[in-house]
């Protein structure tokens, strides 16, 4: 699977909400990506970006070290995009749907 970006912005006003959200996901990746390599975040890049746009997801930061470790991104290490990619797979596991049954 290739990259894939718009042309123009006429090409990103047909993207579907889950294209624009994939999207958003990965300019903030990059966005907070600011130490060294844009291709991976610093333990604390991580932290900075899911304490200020996952606080709602993840309103506590209690266990956020180790949820951080166990996805390899203590001490030194950097989180790639994949790993980052789990992160939110694993918080998106607590999101409760307002209405049962929507989609199925």
């Amino acid at each position: 699977m290739g990259q894939c970006q718009s042309a123009n912005a006429e090409d990103a006003q047909e993207f579907s909400d889950v294209e624009k959200a994939i999207e958003t996901l990965i300019q903030n990746f990059h966005q907070y990506a600011v130490e060294g390599s844009k291709e991976a975040l610093t333990s604390s890049e991580l932290h900075n970006l899911i304490t200020q746009q996952l606080s709602h997801l993840m309103p506590s930061t209690c266990g956020l070290e180790e949820k951080i470790a166990h996805l390899g991104g203590c001490g030194d290490s950097r989180v790639e995009f994949g790993t980052f990619w789990e992160l939110i797979g694993e918080a998106a596991k607590n999101v409760k749907m307002e209405t049962p049954g929507r989609g199925s």
